[in-house]
């Protein structure tokens, strides 16, 4: 009966655990879906994708280019 008990507390804790794991399981795919437009795997990330870039940032990110190119071709 002893053994029987064990095995029972033994059962009771690895459930918790598995309740704990199963909480942070669901939290993480809730902030995976609201980044993305919809609960689809392959639309992760999907809403940042199509806005469009201020004057000043497609600017920047051109400067940034130019830069870049530049470095290129001294090295």
């Amino acid at each position: 009966m002893d053994v029987q008990k064990i095995l029972i507390r033994e059962e009771k804790k690895l459930l918790a655990v598995a309740n704990k794991v199963g909480a942070k399981l669901s939290q993480i795919r809730a902030a995976i879906n609201a980044l993305g437009t919809n609960s689809k795997p392959h639309a992760r990330g999907a809403k940042l994708r199509g806005r469009k870039l201020s004057l000043k940032h497609r600017r920047a990110i051109k400067a940034g280019i130019a830069r870049a190119k530049k470095a290129a071709g001294k090295a």
